[in-house]
């Protein structure tokens, strides 16, 4: 990967801002009412461009640190003297590397999206999937018919909420009443390995199409046979956090030999990571697409454009935008089940920008 130039005259500062949630998000590692997000802002003698790190708690390697803000400071001061995000930069920590490739990127492109094409244009959208949150049968019932209504071809729903029975049931419901509806569930991890060869046998019958992390990170040589004897897709998600090297990426695929990989570059090494991801997933015959990890519509807004780049025709899980009570203003908007660039009357001249 190359580096990426700091714009002349380029100052970064960061903030920290506290969101709160509309409605606790629950998955099978808890729930979540509030969101501490850091921006990193590149003020440029045009404006200002904004990056977001949102390091999900007790996942993202950010965890670890006694002082992210600090941190963060310390790359922008990093940044600042080697006048470039150099590619070895926060490897380690996904989420602020996300943060500074976005602040950067944009403060080179002013007024511009970063990548010309035809969803920066505004000529097509990026489509993306219904995410149905954990709560009891009828409330995510309920929010299947909202997602089916809105045009939404693909649902995603969360598991581990319910006595599994149930949600087989609502699985093998949804399957019935929306027929041609994709189905797709996460199980984060919170299956074991003594049953999850049946549970998978379970929910293919329901008419599920994949699922996400079955078995908690860490279980190679489980997931391994797992992906050998499953009835369904296996897509990893939590399993990429640990592995930042190439030779790490590569060695990983190979071992377990998925089906799929999620991606989600607030946790998978920002673009620059998610980048390398895609391109060995590809190589290997493994199927991917981009998942949001709670975002604001700030970081969300880089990662549809990212994706509109990388990824046009490619379904992705970009639909956590109105999670959070507070509003954004931001160039990308939700027609039905896709994700659109607003264009503005007048563009200024468009920028070189890396990643090209």
């Amino acid at each position: 990967m190359e580096a990426i130039p700091l714009p002349p005259g380029t100052e970064l500062r960061v903030e920290q801002r506290l969101f709160r949630f509309r409605k606790p998000a629950r998955t099978s590692r808890g729930a979540l009412s509030e969101r501490p997000v850091w921006f990193i802002h590149a003020d440029t003698p045009w404006g200002t461009a904004t990056g977001e790190c949102s390091p999900m708690p007790a996942l993202s390697p950010e965890s670890k640190l006694d002082n992210l803000e600090n941190t963060l400071w310390e790359l922008c001061a990093q940044v600042k003297a080697r006048g470039a995000l150099m590619p070895h930069m926060a490897t380690e920590w996904p989420a602020c590397r996300l943060a500074l490739e976005g602040a950067i990127l944009q403060a080179s492109c002013p007024g511009t999206p970063l990548w010309d094409t035809p969803f920066s244009r505004g000529e097509k959208g990026v489509e993306i999937h219904h995410l149905i949150w954990m709560a009891d049968a009828a409330t995510m019932l309920h929010a299947m018919q909202q997602g089916v209504r809105h045009g939404f071809r693909c649902l995603k729903m969360k598991v581990g909420a319910l006595p599994f029975p149930q949600e087989v049931a609502l699985l093998q419901e949804a399957h019935r009443r929306f027929p041609g509806i994709e189905l797709r569930v996460d199980a984060n991890g919170a299956f074991a390995p003594e049953d999850v060869l049946s549970k998978l046998q379970q929910l293919a019958d329901a008419g599920v199409s994949c699922i996400e992390q079955p078995l908690p990170p860490g279980s190679t040589a489980a997931m391994h046979l797992l992906c050998r004897q499953t009835p369904l897709p296996i897509a990893l998600d939590e399993e990429l956090i640990p592995h930042h090297s190439l030779a790490d990426k590569e060695r990983l695929l190979e071992t377990i030999a998925p089906q799929a990989i999620v991606l989600k570059p607030t946790l998978h090494g920002g673009l620059q990571g998610t980048q390398e991801w895609a391109r060995l997933a590809t190589e290997h015959g493994i199927r991917w697409w981009i998942n949001s990890a709670l975002e604001t519509p700030i970081g969300l807004s880089l990662l549809a454009q990212w994706c509109g780049r990388y990824a046009p025709d490619t379904l992705h899980g970009l639909s956590t935008g109105k999670l959070l009570e507070e509003r954004f203003s931001t160039p990308i908007h939700l027609e039905g089940a896709q994700l659109f660039m607003r264009i503005p009357e007048k563009q200024p001249t468009k920028a070189a920008t890396p990643f090209a």
